[in-house]
């Protein structure tokens, strides 16, 4: 169960489910959309000292940004729009994507919190089928078998308990 994340927009607070992300989104990277799910619910936590953090006032270092990881933070920080994110594939902190690292940094009033999901959450090989997935190089089982993947990823990922998916560090100054 991934529960409710409230995020604040100024003076009014959205209640935010997985599946409004899913719906969102609006294709099947979930895995994405799960991480930024737990990275946004762990920054209030922490950041927020489980009140609901202000969205607008999110910033993000990312290390890197495929579809599902773009629209699960843009929907919930707006951070895209407002050019609040950097993203920097080359920090190489964290298993390698296809297209960067996953790391995610989360900058909130001064402090800032970081994750870096931990090896094993992505298996072995699902890195050379994302890259030939993107390139439109797979065959329909091939295709399915990366869509299963997928899903298979956010489910372990929103399962667990943050510390079994991810390496937790801080909050620290930013």
């Amino acid at each position: 169960m991934t529960g409710i994340l409230h995020v604040a927009d100024g003076p009014f607070v959205h209640a935010v489910t997985m599946d409004d992300l899913v719906k969102y989104h609006g294709r099947d990277f979930l895995n994405g959309l799960a991480q930024a799910f737990v990275v946004i619910r762990t920054a209030t936590e922490r950041l927020g000292d489980g009140r609901p953090l202000d969205r607008r006032r999110i910033r993000l270092v990312l290390g890197l940004d495929p579809p599902g990881v773009l629209d699960g933070f843009e929907y919930l920080t707006r951070a895209f729009t407002d050019r609040r994110v950097i993203v920097d594939r080359r920090l190489g902190i964290g298993p390698e994507s296809f297209d960067g690292n996953y790391y995610f940094e989360v900058q909130y009033e001064g402090r800032r919190l970081v994750l870096v999901l931990r090896d094993g959450i992505i298996p072995e090989g699902y890195s050379q089928m994302a890259r030939r997935g993107f390139a439109r190089l797979l065959d329909p089982e091939e295709e399915r078998r990366w869509s299963a993947g997928k899903r298979d990823i956010a489910d372990r990922i929103l399962a667990r308990p943050v510390a079994e998916s991810f390496h937790v560090t801080g909050p620290t100054p930013a």
